[in-house]
C-alpha cells in the first residue's frame, strides 16, 4: 500500500521518531485504507484484524486474512519498523512466531522471514504518512482510549455494572452458540472433552491441547482405561497422554531434561512403549507446545497431568453428565461447581515439578487451583449446559446454568482486565463476579483491542 510516500527511502527522520511498533499496531486496528498489497504483488484483504493480547509473542493474534482473493487464512501478524528487525529481535529462532502469516513493516530492508515449511511470510509495507494519519489524526477516525474511558466513568458504577452484565451474558451466549454448533458434529461427551482440554491449554497451548484431544478421542481413551483401579488407570492415562503429546523425555532428545533416575518418568516410558506403535504418525511433538513465556506452574506438562487426573476421576460416567451433574441436581452453588475441576495432589510428583526432572520453583502447588477451576466452570460447564439445554429443550437446565452464572464469583482478574477496570474507574466490588469479568473480556476483545472506541457499548 502506498500514498505516494515510499517508505523504502525514509531514513527514520524526525517524522519517524515518534512512530513505534505499538503505533503501527494501533494504525492496523483502526483500519488501513485499501487496497492493500504485499511486496510480492498479492492483494490482501483483512477480514478480521485479530487481538492484541500483549506479552511475549506476535503483536496481533488470530487475524483472518485473504491473499489474492483466495481462501481465508487464520494466523498472527507481527509489526516492525524495519524488515530486518525480524532477525534482529531473534524471531527467526523463537517458536512463538511460527504462526505468523503476515509481517508488517515501514522499511522493507531485508528478505522476508521464512515459516516452518521454508516458505516466505508475506510482507506488507505501510506508508509512513498513513500510519501518522491514523496515529496523530486518530480522533478523526474514533475517539482515543482516554476519551472513551472518561465517557464511561461518567456513567457511574451502577450503570456500568449493568452494562458489563449484559456484555457478560453476550460472551456466554456466543460461547454456548459455538458449542451448540459443535454438537452437530460431536457427541456431548467428546465436546465436553475437547472443551475441557481447550480450557487447560489457556492462551498459549489451546491449539495443541485441542489437537491432543482429537488425536486421542475420549471413546478410545475410555476403552483403554477400562475398569482399572484409579492408581493403575492414572499411570496409564498419564503415559498415553504424554506419549501422544510428544512430551515424554525420550521424545525430546534435543531438550536437556534431567530425568535419568527419575522413577516416575521411567515408569511412564515403560507403559508408553506398549502403546506407541498405535499412534505412529499421529503424535504431536515438542515444537507444537509453548513453554517460553509460560509460568512453570502452567507448563503444558502439568496441565497434561491435570487432564489425566480429571479423566480418571470421571471414568465411571460420561464426561458431559459428570460436569453437568450439580446443575441437574440443583446444586449450583459456587463450591459445588468449583469442585468439578479442582485438582490437588499435595504429595504427588506434579505438585512439586513443572516438567520431568525439573522442580517447580517455590512451594508445592495444586495442579488446578480455585481460579483456574472457576475458569473451567465459566468456559466449559456453563456454556455446555446451555448448548445441551437448547438442543434438548431442557428449560430447567438452562435456568440452572443462568442462575449459576449470575451468582458465580470471578477468578482473580488478569492484568489486562485489571488495567481496563482501573481505567474505567470501576471499584473491585463492581467487577467481582465472573459475569462482569466476562463482560470486561468481551469489551476488551471486541472494542478496546480493535480501537473501536466510537462504538463502545459503555459509551454509546
Amino acid at each position: 500500500m502506498s500514498d505516494g510516500s515510499p517508505p523504502l527511502v525514509i531514513r527514520y527522520s524526525s517524522l519517524v521518531t515518534h512512530v513505534s511498533e505499538r503505533s503501527m499496531v494501533r494504525a492496523w486496528q483502526r483500519g488501513l485504507d485499501g487496497p492493500l498489497q504485499t511486496t510480492n504483488g498479492r492483494a490482501l484483504t483483512v477480514v478480521y484484524r485479530g487481538r492484541c493480547p500483549g506479552g511475549a509473542g506476535p503483536d496481533v493474534r488470530g487475524a483472518l486474512l485473504a491473499f489474492g482473493g483466495g481462501q481465508l487464512i487464520e494466523g498472527d501478524v507481527e509489526f516492525h519498523l524495519r524488515a530486518s528487525d525480524w532477525v534482529g529481535h531473534g524471531h527467526h529462532a523463537d517458536q512463538h512466531y511460527r504462526s505468523v502469516v503476515l509481517h508488517v513493516v515501514l522499511d522493507d530492508d531485508a528478505a522476508p522471514p521464512r515459516d516452518s515449511a521454508g516458505q516466505a511470510v508475506p510482507t506488507l509495507v505501510l506508508a509512513l504518512a498513513e500510519v501518522a494519519r491514523l496515529i496523530d489524526g486518530g480522533a478523526a477516525v474514533s475517539p482515543d482510549a482516554a476519551a472513551c474511558h472518561r465517557a464511561a466513568r461518567d456513567r457511574g458504577p451502577v450503570e456500568l455494572g449493568a452494562a458489563l452484565d449484559a456484555l457478560g451474558d453476550r460472551r456466554l451466549g456466543l460461547r454456548a452458540a459455538r458449542f451448540e454448533a459443535d454438537l452437530t458434529r460431536l457427541g456431548p461427551d467428546q465436546l465436553a472433552y475437547e472443551a475441557l482440554f481447550d480450557a487447560l491449554g489457556f492462551s498459549r497451548n489451546r491449539a495443541a491441547f485441542l489437537r491432543l484431544a482429537q488425536a486421542l478421542p475420549l471413546e478410545l481413551f475410555s476403552a483403554i482405561l477400562g475398569r482399572r483401579a484409579p492408581p493403575d488407570a492414572l499411570a496409564l492415562a498419564e503415559a498415553i497422554l504424554f506419549g501422544v503429546a510428544g512430551l515424554l523425555p525420550s521424545q525430546r532428545p534435543t531438550t536437556r531434561v534431567d530425568w535419568e533416575g527419575d522413577a516416575v518418568a521411567a515408569d511412564l516410558e515403560d507403559i508408553w512403549a506398549l502403546y506407541r506403535r498405535d499412534w505412529e504418525g499421529f503424535c504431536l511433538d515438542l515444537a507444537d507446545w509453548t513453554f517460553g513465556g509460560v509460568r512453570p506452574a502452567n507448563y503444558p506438562t502439568r496441565r497434561i497431568a491435570t487432564a489425566a487426573r480429571l479423566l480418571v476421576r470421571y471414568q465411571a460416567s460420561s464426561l458431559d453428565e459428570a460436569l453437568l451433574g450439580p446443575l441437574r441436581l440443583g446444586k449450583a452453588c459456587p463450591t459445588d461447581l468449583e469442585k468439578l475441576a479442582l485438582v490437588d495432589d499435595p504429595h504427588g510428583y506434579w505438585s512439586t515439578h513443572c516438567d520431568f526432572g525439573q522442580p517447580l520453583p517455590g512451594h508445592p502447588a495444586a495442579l488446578l487451583g480455585r481460579d483456574r477451576a472457576r475458569d473451567v466452570v465459566v468456559n466449559v460447564v456453563l456454556p455446555l449446559a446451555l448448548a445441551l439445554a437448547a438442543q434438548t429443550d431442557d428449560r430447567a437446565l438452562a435456568d440452572a446454568a443462568g442462575a449459576a452464572y449470575r451468582g458465580f464469583p470471578g477468578p482473580s482478574a488478569n492484568q489486562a482486565t485489571v488495567r481496563l477496570s482501573s481505567e474505567l474507574g470501576l471499584p473491585d466490588k463492581v467487577v467481582g463476579t465472573a459475569r462482569r469479568q466476562q463482560g470486561l473480556l468481551h469489551l476488551l476483545r471486541t472494542h478496546c483491542e480493535r480501537a473501536s472506541c466510537a462504538s463502545c457499548p459503555l459509551v454509546v
